[in-house]
């Protein structure tokens, strides 16, 4: 049976980049409110001066007769007025002199062309009109004046129409890139999903193509096959490690037997020989041991037995275990601060942690180093701390000798395999956790920090771990911290 954490089946959330598509939205249909009210007031404003235009076409043919062309104009203006009672336009004549002559409208002698006036609409208010004032042959002035109280109107209603509409257009655009975001979300959430549980192990999970469609289920497909070879690839190269380091301890066990029996039963002259060359083996099947432990963490296969785990009696237990061992070397181990803190965890594979961050400590640290162990509580979860004042690590190397066989480069920390710290690196990344190496001014400060929630809890099928799910790989602190020297 295999439990994802509830930290992996987060909900889908809608990001930043579905919010600057809403705004620039609307943005975009702001623009268009404010073009089309540009347009529709020029419209207007076309129609006006086509019509006024017009109306001066019709009485500049009166003109054509010669000098009786002021009467005939002033004569049609009158009778215009006689039959219009009301209209949308007013028809004014001015002699040369700038005296009216025909017209009611009591207004001053406009600039030839068209232009804007103001008079007074029914001797109450002042009203705006639009005006095209044309200079006859004899010299007197024609104006046409057309009321602009449609298009003032259109003015006042326009900017409120724009505005209503941007704002709908604001809503409904912001809603329906968020709805598309959130749909999108949600599918890409199966995506995910299957992502996370296959970097906590799960190299069986594949990304469900039930409710996807389009593009989504084509990358899925895609990424299941993906997924597919990955599997396959993994699967032969644990079969080839395993196979491997099985087959190599079987006689590497062998000779370590016949060495240790010949510095017994052989030439004394030989024995000296015999013992280095049978600590040397012992070594190797260490180093391979800490093999198969780094690759059954790393890849999931150890069979874990996750549960509410107590760090503060787990951390003076291996004090307790370790104080002898860097006193054997020279050094001292203090126990600091110890809160009670709790976390979902593996207590072999924890105990294996700080062992051996602390055999490192007695491995490649001088004598008379001190070291202290911690354990705090903050708002993430658990904080566990050791620091020594030893010779530290160059600043280049502190993040490098995580990595499998990779060591310092001075002389104090180039010995050993180079796994100690990165099987502790595997163990916390198990626990959804994080290591940090930093130098302590002097010697090298360890923390650790291990999430209290939302811990990977996967147990593997016993065709995968060759047990059953409930088994739990039980070393005892000597064993384990054989596995930590070895791997140091």
């Amino acid at each position: 049976m295999r439990l994802i954490p509830r930290a992996l089946l987060r909900s889908p959330r809608v990001g930043r980049l579905a919010i600057q598509i809403g705004v620039a939205f609307a943005i975009t249909m702001l623009a268009v409110g404010m073009i089309g009210f540009s347009v529709a007031d020029a419209w207007v404003s076309n129609r006006i001066d086509a019509s006024l235009r017009y109306h001066a076409a019709k009485y500049l043919a009166l003109t054509e007769g010669g000098g009786t062309a002021d009467a005939a104009v002033a004569a049609k203006i009158l009778d215009w007025q006689r039959r219009k009672v009301l209209s949308e336009r007013t028809y004014v004549l001015f002699s040369r002199d700038g005296t009216r002559i025909a017209g009611r409208l009591d207004i001053a002698p406009p600039r030839p062309g068209f232009s804007d006036v103001r008079f007074l609409g029914g001797g109450r208010s002042y009203q705006l009109g639009r005006a095209l004032t044309t200079r006859l042959p004899s010299g007197s002035l024609l104006v046409i004046v057309q009321h602009s109280e449609a298009a003032a109107s259109l003015h006042a209603l326009l900017p409120g129409v724009v505005l209503a509409i941007s704002l709908v257009a604001l809503v409904m655009g912001v809603s329906a890139t968020f709805l598309f975001a959130r749909l999108t979300a949600s599918r890409l959430a199966e995506t995910q999903g299957a992502a996370d549980a296959i970097a906590a192990g799960d190299l069986s999970r594949r990304i469900p193509t039930g409710r996807l469609d389009g593009m989504f289920a084509v990358q899925a497909d895609s990424l299941n096959r993906m997924i597919d070879r990955m599997e396959e690839l993994v699967r032969a190269q644990r079969l080839f490690s395993s196979n491997l380091a099985h087959d190599l301890r079987t006689p590497l066990t062998r000779l370590r037997g016949t060495l240790a029996r010949g510095a017994l039963d052989g030439d004394p002259a030989l024995s000296g020989t015999l013992d280095r060359a049978e600590r040397e083996c012992a070594s190797i099947i260490a180093i391979f041991d800490a093999l198969l432990r780094l690759a059954e963490i790393e890849t999931g296969r150890h069979p874990s037995a996750m549960g509410t785990l107590s760090l503060r009696p787990l951390i003076e237990d291996v004090a307790d275990t370790m104080d002898p061992v860097i006193a054997d070397r020279g050094g001292t181990l203090e126990v600091g601060r110890l809160d009670d803190v709790a976390i979902t965890g593996d207590p072999d594979l924890i105990n294996q942690l700080l062992i051996n961050l602390l055999e490192n400590i007695a491995t490649h640290t001088p004598a008379g180093t001190r070291a202290r162990l911690s354990l705090e509580r903050d708002a993430g979860g658990a904080v566990i701390t050791i620091r020594d004042d030893g010779p530290g690590l160059p600043a280049a190397d502190l993040a490098r000798v995580t990595r499998p066989f990779e060591r310092g480069t001075s002389a104090s920390v180039a010995r050993g395999s180079g796994l100690g710290l990165a099987i502790a690196q595997a163990i916390v990344r198990f626990h959804h956790g994080q290591i940090d190496l930093a130098d302590a001014a002097p010697g090298l400060e360890v923390r650790v920090r291990i999430p209290a929630n939302d811990l990977p809890r996967i147990w593997f099928s016993d065709a995968e771990t060759g047990a059953a799910p409930s088994q739990r790989s039980c070393k005892d602190s000597s064993a384990l911290a054989a596995v930590g020297s070895a791997a140091a």
